[in-house]
């Protein structure tokens, strides 16, 4: 769906099992190194505390430095009952210079909220796209998007879901929420409720 992105982000107890897998079964379509720089309106702020007592944001401003320079705007639908995340709308675009832009935010007093450094390896598996990310100060996850057609953005994750207990991949829980989530809330549980 045009500017829908259907995705959850698991750790996996045993990693070894899943990569194997990967790397039978699926294409790799990239391997780089990111910085994303998040960043909210001085105005307008995106953090909130949500009623279990953690930072969150249902909006993102990234900026990411690397191997590509990318700006990505996202705004996050939650399920109105378990607020889990469903999808979110995104919009994303590649510029030139990503140092240039994050200077020209600060001077317009958009206030940085958050800095992600990892490694990322992309895979592609029929309607599903693989980001293994490694890190910096969190360790090894994989986000699971899925790209293929459907008639309701909030039945995707469902999707990805029956798709990973098919795969029999070993014992793996969803995170809560995104990597600036994780880093504001490091004190906290950070997966989700079966």
């Amino acid at each position: 769906m045009a500017n829908h992105e259907i995705e959850i982000r698991i750790q996996l107890k045993h990693p070894n099992k899943f990569l194997h897998w990967l790397r039978k079964s699926a294409k790799l379509i990239d391997n780089f190194n990111q910085i994303d720089f998040y960043f909210e309106p001085v105005s307008k702020p995106f953090i909130f505390l949500d009623a279990e007592g953690y930072k969150n944001a249902n909006e993102w401003l990234r900026i990411r430095v690397g191997d590509r320079n990318e700006i990505c705007y996202k705004k996050w639908y939650r399920d109105k009952k378990t607020k889990k995340s469903l999808y979110a709308e995104e919009i994303e675009t590649t510029i030139d210079n990503g140092e240039k832009l994050i200077e020209i935010l600060k001077r317009l007093e958009f206030r940085q909220i958050a800095v992600v450094k990892k490694h990322r390896e992309s895979w592609k598996y029929k309607d599903f796209k693989f980001d293994c990310d490694k890190v910096n100060g969190l360790g090894f996850f994989v986000e699971i998007e899925f790209e293929g057609k459907i008639n309701k953005p909030s039945k995707g994750r469902e999707r990805i879901i029956r798709f990973l207990k098919k795969l029999n991949i070993g014992d793996w829980k969803i995170i809560k929420g995104g990597y600036p989530w994780m880093q504001w809330n490091n004190d906290k549980n950070l997966f989700e409720e079966d």
